[in-house]
Formats: structure tokens, sequence, C-alpha cells
């Protein structure tokens, strides 16, 4: 009897604030999950491209990325790559993505573009096995966390700052929003909007939503 894949829990981290430290608390975390045996993919979607660098993806080395699969030209799985980390694989981001917006504007199911490129690599998985492109010089693929039948444990999604169409999306795939917040009394003004999009998104696109929590930065 074939078992069904265990689906990956999907955490976004987020901050509408720039310099919280979204992208350090993502890959920090995504080391810390791969280091316990946990297979973890971090989807950077900031078009600053702050995760992919930080995991040591040159911009050279950066092939296919969020945007082809955001706007549709690629799949998930082709955008996957290895990091120097065993068993944290990234989804990397260059520049480009700041023009995805205006190209998602009219397309259809704007929204769940992100959760559709999941759903559909948890099904399909990647194709032929475990053949990504890229990724940093001496690298290897953790088989077990791309092959199609064992699927990721996590998803890390890196947010950019700012409440966009990329930032619903992130949260319209996920199961939980994670918020770094720094120490300081006008981060809280930040938090109460992030809150209030959060709720919007529970509301309209995505009822099962959680908040993680905070994490207290800096």
């Amino acid at each position: 009897m074939t078992t069904a894949p265990r689906k990956p829990r999907v955490l976004v981290v987020a901050n509408q604030k720039g310099g919280v430290g979204k992208t350090t608390t993502a890959i920090n975390l995504g080391t810390a999950l791969a280091a316990i045996g946990e297979p973890t993919l971090l989807i950077d979607i900031d078009p600053q491209g702050n995760a992919s660098t930080g995991l040591g993806i040159h911009r050279q080395d950066r092939g296919v990325t969020t945007y082809e699969v955001l706007t549709g030209q690629a799949r998930l799985a082709e955008a996957i790559v290895p990091t120097r980390i065993p068993g944290l694989s990234l989804v990397p981001a260059t520049v480009d993505l700041s023009g995805a917006e205006l190209e998602l504007i009219d397309m259809p199911r704007r929204n769940f573009i992100l959760r559709e490129a999941l759903e559909e690599y948890a099904v399909h998985g990647a194709p032929g096995g475990p053949k990504h492109g890229g990724g940093p010089s001496g690298a290897t693929i953790d088989e077990s966390s791309v092959d199609g039948e064992n699927a990721f444990s996590y998803v890390l999604i890196d947010c950019p700052p700012s409440l966009t169409l990329l930032t619903l999306n992130a949260m319209a795939a996920a199961d939980a929003v994670l918020v770094p917040l720094q120490c300081e009394f006008f981060a809280l003004e930040g938090l109460s909007q992030l809150m209030k999009t959060i709720d919007l998104v529970k509301d309209k696109l995505n009822p099962t939503l959680e908040m993680q929590g905070i994490v207290l930065t800096m």
C-alpha cells in the first residue's frame, strides 16, 4: 500500500518593516531544522535576494528563480538548488522579481500561484529525480528532500519588506506566519498593520492561516 507523502509545514517569515532580521531568521531557522534531520526548502521571494546571497548562491548561478515560477515559465522543481548546508535547499531570487507584480496583476488566481506551485511539487516532485541545475560548487543534493517521494518537512518563505502581491502569495500558501520584530517601540506600530493583513488573508484567501509567533530580534 502506497502512502501519500507528508505535507510540509509552510512558514512565512514576514514583516513589512525592513532591517528587522527576516532573512537572518529564515536562514538560521532553515539551518537549524536541516541540522536536526528535517529536510527544508527556503523560498526567496524578496527581489533583493538576500537569502540567496546569504546561502552562498551567486547571482550568476541563479538560472531559474522564483520569478520564473510565479510567472509560469518554470515549475518549482526546476528552480530548487542545493546549498552548502546538508538538508537545506533553496529557490533563489533576483531583482527580476521586482517586476513580477505587474505581470501577476492580470493573471487568473494571481494570489494562489505559489500555493499551486507547492501543491504541484508535492504531487509530482522533481522530474526524473533530483536533477536540479545550479547550486554552489561542492554542494550536494539531499535526495530525500527533492525526489518527489519524500517531500520537504518544512518550507520557509522569506518575504520582501512590504505588504505586496508577493507577500500575499506567500501567506495564501502558508500554514503560519512567523514575525521577526525589533525590540523597540515604533516596531509595534508596524506589527498592528501586519496583524490586520494576516486577518484579511484569513478572511479572503486562506482561512487556516495561523500566527506562529513573534521572534524578538536585535
